[in-house]
């Protein structure tokens, strides 16, 4: 059975995430019961069997930090910084295939900043290199993430009563994860087509 936190916003029914960075606040986050570590970077092994052990989600947020390294230049970042930013985009991934292979459950979250809106997508990219497959990837961004918020019942998969939340893609997505970070064609936002490039 899974230990109850002693927090105040628990006892409330509030569900807790940790940001942080660097193996100690994720060690302290995962004993002290939280939902979910986001970033958590450069993790122990005992901090991941804990994860795996407790169930709690790891939300890495890989991709926010490609987009930095990309957008450097626009950002004002001196070279130094999107050296640093490349190594720790490798030390992430690295956490995420550890974590991945421990059994440890993810989330999809993106961090995302500034003009990243509408990349968000892209970390599925990252959790297929970290070794899940598509589908596994796909489960992130949708049941896991819905029953990590606590909304399975309204959210998260397709099914009477759930709000109407979807997109169609070209292509296979359990193929391929390309597919639906760059080629979603429709969607469709609490029943109501937002956006048709089918036409």
């Amino acid at each position: 059975m899974r230990p109850t936190p002693s927090g105040s916003a628990s006892r409330l029914g509030k569900r807790i995430a940790i940001h942080t960075y660097g193996p100690d606040g994720a060690r302290d986050a995962v004993r002290a019961g939280a939902d979910s570590v986001e970033h958590a970077t450069d993790m122990d092994d005992g901090t991941i069997a804990e994860m795996a052990r407790r169930k709690t989600f790891y939300v890495p947020t890989i991709d926010h930090n490609r987009y930095y390294v990309d957008n450097a230049r626009r950002l004002n970042y001196p070279p130094k910084a999107v050296d640093d930013l490349n190594d720790y985009i490798q030390r992430n991934l690295a956490t995420a295939r550890k974590a991945f292979a421990a059994g440890v459950r993810f989330a999809m979250g993106s961090d995302a900043v500034y003009t990243m809106f509408g990349e968000n997508t892209r970390e599925l990219g990252w959790f297929v290199k970290a070794g899940m497959t598509p589908e596994q990837a796909l489960r992130t961004a949708t049941t896991n993430a819905a029953e990590l918020m606590a909304m399975e019942k309204s959210v998260g998969a397709i099914r009477a009563g759930s709000l109407a939340d979807l997109v169609a893609v070209e292509g296979d997505p359990l193929a391929d994860i390309d597919v639906v970070i760059h080629k979603v064609r429709w969607v469709m936002k609490g029943g109501e087509v937002v956006v048709d490039k089918t036409k």
